[in-house]
C-alpha cells in the first residue's frame, strides 16, 4: 500500500518500507549537464540518496534502491563521479553523524560604552521646540 512516497507490505508480524514510484514515473529530474550550479545538482542527487535512506527498512532494497536512483541520474545526464562522491558523502555523514559537524566560535563585537552623539541632536531639537511651540498649558513642561 504506497503512501507519501513509501510503500508498505505486511510480511507476517511486520511492515517492510520501500521507496514507492509510481507506474507512470517518466525518470525525469535536474538534467546533470545543465548550467545549474553545482550544488543544484548536488541536491538532486543526495535528494534520491538520503530517500532510499529513509524509506528502506532492509539493506538489500535500500541498496537496489540506489541502484535504481543511480540509473535514473546517469540518464538524466549525471556523472557517476559525482554520483558516487554524493553517495559516499551521504553514507559517512548518515552513520557517523558527529564527523562532519564543525563548531566555529561567534565572536560578537559590541562596543563598552555608547555614543553621546544623540545629546547634541536631542539639545538642538529641544530648544527648537521651546522657541516655538506654546504649551496649551503653561504649568505643564513640554
Amino acid at each position: 500500500m504506497p503512501f507519501l512516497d513509501v510503500l508498505v507490505t505486511q510480511k507476517e508480524e511486520s511492515f517492510i518500507t520501500n521507496v514507492y514510484v509510481k507506474p507512470t514515473n517518466t525518470g525525469h529530474c535536474l538534467n546533470g549537464e545543465s548550467e545549474c550550479p553545482q550544488r543544484y545538482k548536488d541536491s538532486t542527487i543526495g535528494a534520491y540518496i538520503r530517500r532510499a535512506f529513509t524509506h528502506c527498512s532492509t539493506w538489500q532494497l535500500m541498496h537496489k534502491e540506489i541502484e535504481r536512483s543511480t540509473q535514473v541520474l546517469i540518464n538524466n545526464g549525471f556523472s557517476e563521479r559525482d554520483i558516487n562522491r554524493q553517495t559516499k558523502k551521504i553514507m559517512e555523514n548518515w552513520y557517523n553523524p558527529n564527523a562532519t559537524k564543525k563548531s566555529h566560535d561567534i565572536t560578537i563585537f559590541y562596543r563598552a560604552f555608547f555614543s553621546t552623539a544623540h545629546q547634541e541632536e536631542e539639545r538642538i531639537i529641544s530648544q527648537i521646540v521651546n522657541r516655538n511651540v506654546k504649551p496649551a498649558d503653561p504649568e505643564r513642561r513640554i
